[in-house]
């Protein structure tokens, strides 16, 4: 399928779902992303890199967002047994991040389907360094105090 840009006469190239190495006169998601030069076409892959990494914060931070509410709830006396729930507020927060995590991953996964292998590597490359800087295993480590884990970052 061919679409004319408004600010050239090239058209895009829009692969036919099959595998692909283009790097010029490629769009990606619509129209309006259309790649005229490489250097466009770098910055497109360097920020789906970061795109990845952002998914893989954000599932970091919904995570630790979830231990802490039930190490709020843990602390909570009560005599007779009741269902202990998070606030409203609470439960709105990890909704939006929930909505955060699941929109990043399906804007990723309509990227990989153009299925550019550049754009593909992009994604597995960011995916990899966002698990490495922002998902560190600690293994041990019981928090007694409100300090922050022990991680390289995204803690």
């Amino acid at each position: 399928m061919d679409h004319m840009s408004s600010s050239t006469n090239s058209t895009c190239q829009m692969s036919d779902m099959l595998w692909n190495w283009d790097v010029m006169n490629t769009c990606f998601l619509s129209s309006g992303w259309h790649i005229t030069t490489r250097g466009a076409f770098a910055a497109s892959c360097i920020g789906i890199i970061f795109i990845a990494i952002l998914l893989e914060l954000l599932r970091r931070v919904s995570r630790d967002y979830d231990r802490w509410i039930l190490r709020q709830l843990s602390t909570v006396t009560m005599k007779n047994y009741r269902p202990r729930r998070a606030t409203p507020l609470q439960q709105l927060i990890r909704s939006l991040l929930h909505v955060a995590v699941f929109g990043v991953a399906y804007l990723l996964m309509l990227l990989a389907m153009s299925y550019n292998g550049y754009i593909i590597f992009s994604i597995l490359m960011g995916t990899g360094i966002g698990k490495f800087f922002c998902d560190w295993l600690v293994l041990g480590v019981e928090a007694t105090t409100n300090d922050q884990d022990p991680t390289v970052c995204c803690g």
